[in-house]
C-alpha cells in the first residue's frame, strides 16, 4: 500500500521529533551537571540553598498555565490538521492572551508579597547576605513567570510537528546558559546576576524563535485582532481538564517520599529517594519518545487516518516497551556502581526498589502512546477517572505493605496498580475508540442511521 504524503510528514515529524527530544533534554539535563559545582563554590551555601529552593518551586510550579498549553497542543494540531489557519491563529493569539494576563496577576502577587512582607526589612538592617538570597529568588521567580507566555512558542512548534526545532532552540538555551553563567561568575557578578545570566537566556530564546519561527511560517504569526473570546474559552475548557489531570497524576506518581516519611520517618526517604532518583531516567526517555505523537495524532485525526493512528501507536508501543526494558535492565545490573560512584555510599534493598520502578516504567512506556491518542481527541475525563482509581487504591495498601518496612513493595504496588488499572483500561478503551471512529468515517450512512 503506497504511504501518503501526510502519513510520511507525520513519520518524519515524530522520528526527529524523538531524535532531537534525546539530545535536548540530554543537554539540557548537562547544562545544571556542569555549572552547579562553581555555582556552589560562588555562591555558598546559603545562597546556594536558595537558588535550589526557588527551582524547586518553579518546578511543581508548571501547571500555573492551569493546562492552557495543553489544550492549545490538542486544539492547535486539529486546526493545522484541517488547515484551518484562520483558527490556527485564533488559538495561538488567544493563548498568548491569556497567559500574558496570568503572568502579569503572578508578577502582582509577586510584588504584593514583597511589599507585604520585606519592605520592612529593607533598610540598614539587611545586611548583604539576606540581599542576595531575597534577590536570587525574587530572579527565580520572576524569569519563570516571564516564561509562562514565552513558552507558547514551543507547544506551537510541536502542534506543527516541528518537535525537532523547539528542540533546536532549547539546546541553544542550555548551552547560552552555561556559557554566560561561567562569563558572570569570571567576572565576580552579584550572586543575582550570576542565577540571572544563566535562567535568562532559555526565555530569551523564547521570545526570538518565535519571532524567528512566525517570520517563516506568517500564516500562523497571531495578530491582536486574532484574540477571540470563543478560542480562549475552548482553549480553558480542554486546560481546565488537563490541569486536573497533572495534579493527580503528579499526586499518584510522587506521594511515595511522603509516605514513607510519615511511616517509616525521614531518613527512610533516602534510601528510597536516590534509586528513584536513577530511575526518573526511564520517564525522561518515556517522554522523549512519545510527546511527538501528541500532535501527530491530532493531524491524523482531522484528517481521518485511523489506520496510521493504530499502526503507530501499537509500533510505538513496542518500540517503548522494547527500550525502557533495556535501558531499565542495564540500570539494575550497574545499579551498585552507579549510586556508589555518583553518592559514594549504597543503600539498602536499592536493587528492589530500582527493579520495581524500571517496571513501573516500562508499562508507562507501553501505555503512554495510548494516553497521546486519548490527549490528541481531548478526552481527558478517561484518564482522570483510571488515575483518581489509580490513587485512591494504591494509597492504603501502600501504607500497609510500610508497615513491615519493606521499601521495595511501595514501587512495586505502584507497577502492579498501574498495568491493571491504568494501562490495561487506556489500551483497550482506545483501540476500541479508535476502531469505532474508523468503521463511522467507513460507513457514514450506517452513521447516520444510528443517530436517528
Amino acid at each position: 500500500m503506497e504511504i501518503s504524503a501526510a502519513d510520511k510528514a507525520r513519520d518524519f515529524g515524530v522520528l526527529t521529533g524523538v531524535i532531537g527530544g534525546l539530545v535536548g533534554r540530554g543537554i539540557s539535563l548537562l547544562a545544571p551537571l556542569l555549572v552547579i559545582p562553581e555555582m556552589l563554590k560562588y555562591l555558598g551555601d546559603p545562597v546556594f540553598g536558595v537558588w535550589m529552593t526557588a527551582v524547586s518551586i518553579t518546578s511543581m510550579a508548571l501547571f500555573v498555565d492551569f493546562g492552557i498549553g495543553n489544550g492549545l497542543l490538542t486544539r492547535l494540531s486539529k486546526a493545522i490538521g484541517k488547515g484551518d489557519e484562520d483558527s490556527a491563529r485564533g488559538y495561538i493569539a488567544s493563548a498568548y492572551a491569556v497567559l500574558i494576563v496570568v503572568a502579569a496577576l503572578l508578577l502582582l502577587c509577586v510584588l504584593m508579597v514583597l511589599i507585604l512582607f520585606e519592605l520592612g526589612s529593607l533598610g540598614d538592617n539587611l545586611v548583604d547576605a539576606k540581599l542576595d538570597q531575597v534577590g536570587v529568588f525574587l530572579i527565580c521567580i520572576i524569569i519563570f513567570i516571564v516564561g509562562v507566555p514565552a513558552s507558547v512558542i514551543h507547544r506551537v512548534m510541536y502542534a506543527s510537528q516541528k518537535a525537532w526545532l523547539s528542540n533546536v532552540w532549547q539546546v541553544l538555551g542550555a548551552v547560552l546558559s552555561v556559557v554566560a553563567c561561567f562569563a558572570a561568575i569570571e567576572s565576580k557578578l552579584s550572586p543575582w546576576a550570576i542565577v540571572l545570566s544563566y535562567s535568562l537566556p532559555p526565555v530569551l530564546l523564547m521570545f526570538i524563535s518565535a519571532f524567528h519561527f512566525f517570520n517563516c511560517y506568517p500564516v500562523m504569526k497571531p495578530r491582536f485582532f486574532d484574540i477571540s473570546k470563543g478560542y480562549a474559552i475552548k482553549l480553558m475548557s480542554v486546560g481546565t481538564g488537563f490541569f486536573a489531570l497533572s495534579i493527580v497524576t503528579s499526586s499518584a506518581l510522587n506521594l511515595d517520599n511522603v509516605l514513607i516519611a510519615q511511616v517509616l520517618g525521614a531518613e527512610a526517604v533516602t534510601a528510597y529517594a536516590v534509586p528513584a532518583k536513577l530511575a526518573s531516567l526511564l520517564g525522561l526517555i518515556v517522554t522523549t519518545l512519545f510527546l511527538p505523537l501528541w500532535a501527530a495524532n491530532g493531524d491524523a485525526f482531522a484528517r481521518g487516518d485511523y489506520a496510521w493512528v493504530r499502526a503507530k501507536t501499537l509500533r510505538m508501543s513496542f518500540i517503548g516497551g522494547v527500550c525502557v526494558s533495556v535501558a531499565g535492565m542495564i540500570l539494575v545490573i550497574f545499579c551498585d556502581d552507579i549510586i556508589s560512584l555518583w553518592i559514594g555510599r549504597e543503600f539498602q534493598g536499592q536493587e528492589n526498589i530500582l527493579l520495581c520502578l524500571s517496571l513501573l516504567a516500562v508499562f508507562m512506556a507501553i501505555t503512554s502512546p495510548f494516553n497521546m491518542v486519548l490527549n490528541a481527541l481531548g478526552l481527558i475525563k478517561v484518564q482522570l477517572v483510571v488515575w483518581l482509581l489509580f490513587l485512591i487504591l494504591t494509597v492504603p495498601l501502600k501504607y500497609i505493605a510500610l508497615s513491615g518496612g519493606r521499601l521495595w513493595l511501595v514501587p512495586l504496588i505502584s507497577a502492579v496498580g498501574y498495568f491493571l488499572i491504568v494501562g490495561m483500561f487506556t489500551c483497550v478503551y482506545v483501540w476500541r475508540h479508535v476502531t469505532c471512529l474508523a468503521i463511522a468515517r467507513a460507513n457514514p450512512d450506517d452513521e447516520q442511521k444510528s443517530s436517528l
